[in-house]
């Protein structure tokens, strides 16, 4: 269980839209789909494709954040975002894996939380040494296991009934793409396309 710091939003509507779909995001809405990327060697390589005249550093910093959002970023941690529209730090639990999904012109690249609380930006900054002007995109906060518990509150009957339903829809989403799947099976003889499948089924379920 980690705390990270993030600078979620790129404008005051992207961050009504975090807050109401309940992600966050990395930015850089001009790469497609970066399910499959394992390093930052990857990411480096969709810079310089995109941008070729981009300085090194500053894309070895760059690609660092944004894998470290898809693949560093784990369920069960928690994320600090500093709201534009707010003097206040909004913390949350992440609760999904990366997930391409197109929000807005901003918004492609997400990960699902649970908006727990928000703290005044200066008290923030105080209690956890963090700048809040920093360049950064994305790092790590250093932060013991007493803090981050504090993080956590009784939770209202309303807001347990509402997880329950996010839930359910979670499990009708993955019942009905296993059937999917399961005729896809039925479909085929070709155990290349076999091994693809059963491949994605299994992830599906260690996801979940």
């Amino acid at each position: 269980m980690k705390l990270w710091f993030l600078k979620a939003a790129g404008t005051i509507e992207d961050e009504e839209i975090i807050l109401k779909e309940s992600v966050i995001t990395i930015g850089w809405a001009e790469f497609p789909n970066l399910s499959h990327i394992k390093n930052e060697e990857q990411v480096k390589k969709l810079m310089l494709e995109k941008y070729p005249g981009m300085q090194e550093v500053r894309g070895c910093a760059w690609a660092g954040e944004i894998c470290s959002f898809i693949t560093k970023v784990k369920k069960g941690d928690f994320v600090a975002v500093p709201l534009k529209s707010k003097n206040e730090v909004l913390i949350g639990k992440v609760t999904g894996n990366y997930e391409y999904r197109q929000l807005s012109k901003f918004i492609n690249h997400v990960r699902k939380v649970r908006w727990l609380k928000t703290i005044p930006k200066g008290t923030f900054e105080e209690e956890y040494d963090v700048d809040l002007n920093s360049p950064e995109a994305l790092f790590l906060i250093k932060a013991d296991s007493q803090k981050l518990s504090g993080f956590i509150e009784t939770k209202s009957l309303g807001v347990l009934v509402e997880e329950l339903n996010f839930a359910l829809d979670d499990l009708d989403f993955l019942r009905e793409r296993m059937l999917e799947l399961v005729c896809r099976l039925a479909e085929t003889d070709d155990i290349v396309e076999v091994r693809r499948i059963a491949a994605e089924m299994e992830k599906m379920l260690k996801e979940k």
